[in-house]
């Protein structure tokens, strides 16, 4: 239903660049990467500042094996906004999914230590934790998530990178 909504959205405004990044975004959620590309692609000709669009397109690049693409689309994102961690986050996922762990531990320490000065959203570490097979400590963030309201928590049922916690009856109790 949200990819035929997401489609029509594009059908209406097909020059709005946050239709079109929804719409790859959509694409992602439902595991078809290659089926995004078009729309991401024209997300950045559109607008190529907007660190969300290179977060996506990275993630998307990421799901179909693009190992190298899919970084340099993440260092694009975080070199766009030293806010947001996300895109940090993202580099340390992909390491460790290519089996670079002390690399994806470096940058989850770099995140607690950013921590400690400024705000840091759980779902950054929950992401990076899951990615190194660290459930519990997943799960404490996710708990956090939850306590502060993080609107990410709408997509649990979506989110490619929580896949592998599906079966944990943490997860089932988190969505009830």
């Amino acid at each position: 239903e949200a990819l035929a909504q997401g489609r029509a959205a594009v059908d209406l405004d097909p020059a709005t660049v946050s239709v079109r990044r929804s719409l790859g975004w959509l694409y992602c959620y439902a595991r078809r990467p290659a089926d995004a590309m078009e729309h991401l692609h024209r997300a950045l000709a559109m607008n190529p500042s907007l660190e969300e669009s290179h977060l996506i397109l990275g993630q998307a690049l990421m799901q179909q094996g693009l190992a190298a693409q899919a970084e340099t689309e993440f260092r694009e994102a975080a070199s766009l906004s030293e806010e947001n961690t996300r895109a940090v986050a993202a580099l340390g996922v992909l390491a460790a999914k290519q089996g670079r762990t002390g690399e994806a531990r470096g940058i989850l320490d770099g995140l607690y230590e950013r921590a400690r000065e400024r705000y840091v959203s759980p779902v950054d570490f929950v992401v990076l934790h899951e990615a190194l097979g660290e459930r519990d400590a997943a799960f404490e963030w996710l708990d956090r998530a939850y306590e502060e309201r993080r609107g990410w928590l709408a997509y649990l049922k979506v989110e490619p990178g929580l896949d592998s916690l599906r079966g944990d009856p943490r997860f089932t109790a988190l969505l009830r």
